[in-house]
């Protein structure tokens, strides 16, 4: 029975919270809603963008096939895409596993209705 209720409060995060920030993105912690409940029960803080390599593509319709590297570090890099304030932006969010650039990202960005416009 004791080793039932280590565990449980191992995984239900019994202790005090951590936080890690990241310049550009701000902090993060392992408390609720990201870590401690029943659907995130391991309190684990996230990896640095560096080490996860965390890219942001942009696809426009003047450019639907091939992405352009937005960097969040050289704003140069939004003012010379294609991206324009004026029309409607859509962001598709990858999961863990992918890395944003296999081809079921440009197919949905081609979808109608959902063309991509940045």
């Amino acid at each position: 029975m004791l080793i039932f209720w280590t565990i449980t409060l191992f995984l239900l995060g019994a202790a005090k919270g951590k936080e890690v920030c990241y310049e550009d993105l701000g902090c993060f912690s392992d408390t609720e809603p990201w870590g401690g409940t029943a659907i995130r029960p391991l309190k684990i803080l996230p990896w640095s963008p560096e080490k996860i390599g965390t890219r942001f593509l942009l696809y426009t319709n003047e450019n639907p096939n091939n992405f352009q590297i937005l960097l969040l570090s050289d704003p140069s890099t939004i003012e010379a895409s294609n991206f324009q304030m004026d029309r409607k932006t859509r962001f598709i969010i990858h999961g863990f596993i992918d890395k944003g650039d296999e081809s079921w990202v440009t197919d949905m960005c081609k979808q109608p209705g959902a063309s991509p416009r940045a």
